[in-house]
């Protein structure tokens, strides 16, 4: 499923000459004016000598965005391009736009952006906006929603780039006469409220963080949050709808069927933490990079995945035991003197020697996959034992952290060294699905989020259908 853009055309000014534009999927083409030709042309060449020229370096769009007046409806609209090169055909500018905005009247400020999404919809169900609902042995039919306090969650806050944004669930009514809508519609709302701003990239970097959000929820990167709505600040603190972002990706693929199974974390899991977890979003300090493309590609493991998912893990690992593991005195003691005699051999010797005993050094301390594990085994046990157990049992198999570690260690080196000549550890498959539970138990956990809602998060988002 994707979001069909219109074709628009229009004119555009850059770079003080004005462009006739035709965009279309994401393509913007803008055509100069006849006598401007030439000129657009040689900013793509190098001049060589007096009449003799060359292909010169790559030419970039040196504005972050451009705006135009569409013929189709008279409103303006804003091109966000991407990082990309122009192209070109003869005079015809070629430039890839990664989103625009199509705003339906003129305003000076934007203060809030509202999401909705199928994902959403499940994420903050509709049916709590039912107050309740009658029905007549005459046909009649009286539905009562309640009131926008109580269908709101707590507003929650988070930083990004310095500035100070709200995030807040909500539910939206809608009530059309015309034939073919329904008559009353609902859905949910994910707002991001800001101090007023006319800054255009600011909208695209939420939406980024929006979309990372709602893929963290669902364990997947097919999400379908194309669009946002924009608006501007209102009377009374109200805010006023006068645009939308679309975001230009075709051929989403939204897996309606894993929403009807409800492979997804409720906000009210999360209540409470969501600025928590889209401030780490914003800074980076979460690791999404293992989140596979759909939910079914996540079903299958490959190579890379198998390294992505056990590298994700350790880097949760790191941030949730800055310290490392505690080890025992003895331990320690063993490392300091093992680090005391290795840079005594690091300064009596030279040339290749040298750098393996310094590299033998690095090496001391450094914790294992395998211990990794075993301390979560040790430190989560209450928290994700339950789902362990019944994985591994349904498999005729028993839950052993050291054994699991140790396999899952093997074969990502394995992998990550490239030793195809080894046989696949089969048990390590078992292993790894266990250990993207553990992740998000990891990540939960760290939000401040209490056992229970822990549990039933990955419950949901994972299908173990175990009673709670």
């Amino acid at each position: 499923m994707s979001i069909v853009h219109e074709i628009y055309t229009g004119k555009l000014t850059y770079k003080e000459i004005e462009f006739s534009f035709v965009f279309d999927s994401g393509s913007l083409r803008l055509i100069p004016p006849a006598e401007r030709k030439h000129e657009v042309c040689m900013w793509f060449m190098k001049k060589l000598a007096d009449g003799a020229y060359t292909f010169g370096d790559l030419v970039y769009i040196e504005d972050d965005f451009l705006i135009g007046k569409c013929n189709e409806n008279c409103q303006k609209i804003i091109f966000l391009p991407k990082s990309t090169n122009i192209s070109r055909s003869n005079s015809v500018l070629i430039v890839q736009i990664e989103a625009y905005i199509m705003q339906n009247c003129e305003r000076e400020w934007i203060d809030r952006l509202g999401f909705k999404s199928q994902e959403v919809d499940c994420i903050f169900p509709t049916s709590k906006a039912l107050e309740s609902s009658k029905w007549a042995e005459d046909g009649i039919i009286s539905v009562t929603t309640k009131d926008f306090d109580n269908t709101t969650s707590q507003t929650q806050y988070f930083s990004v780039d310095g500035k100070k944004v709200a995030v807040y669930f909500g539910i939206s009514r809608m009530i059309s006469p015309q034939i073919g809508k329904p008559p009353l519609e609902l859905h949910s709302e994910m707002f991001f409220e800001f101090e007023k701003t006319n800054d255009y990239l600011f909208m695209l970097r939420l939406w980024r963080i929006a979309r990372e959000f709602i893929q963290f929820l669902c364990y997947r990167k097919n999400v379908n949050l194309l669009s946002a709505d924009i608006s501007a600040p209102y009377k009374g603190g109200k805010h006023e709808k006068f645009a939308t972002l679309y975001f230009v990706k075709e051929n989403i693929d939204t897996e309606p069927e894993i929403l009807e199974k409800k492979k997804y974390i409720k906000q009210e899991y999360i209540n409470g933490s969501e600025g928590k977890i889209l401030n780490d979003i914003a800074e980076d300090k979460i690791y999404l990079r293992h989140l596979p493309d759909t939910y079914r590609a996540g079903r299958s493991i490959d190579a890379a995945r198998f390294v992505m998912i056990t590298a994700a893990f350790e880097w949760t690992f790191n941030k949730n035991y800055p310290h490392g593991i505690v080890k025992k005195l003895e331990t320690i003691k063993a490392e300091k003197t093992a680090a005391e005699t290795l840079n005594e051999l690091v300064n009596n010797s030279s040339g290749k020697l040298k750098k393996i005993y310094k590299f033998l050094k690095q090496q001391i301390g450094v914790n294992s996959l395998q211990a990794e594990i075993e301390q979560i085994g040790k430190d989560y046990a209450d928290l994700v034992n339950i789902f362990g157990n019944h994985l591994y049992s349904i498999n005729n198999e028993k839950l052993k952290y050291s054994e699991m570690g140790l396999r899952l260690s093997q074969q990502r080196n394995n992998f990550a060294h490239g030793n195809i000549d080894k046989d696949f550890i089969g048990l390590s498959l078992l292993d790894l699905i266990y250990l993207e539970y553990i992740i998000y138990a990891m990540q939960l956990k760290e939000y401040g989020l209490n056992k229970i809602s822990i549990q039933r998060a990955i419950n949901d988002l994972f299908g173990s259908s175990l009673a709670l």
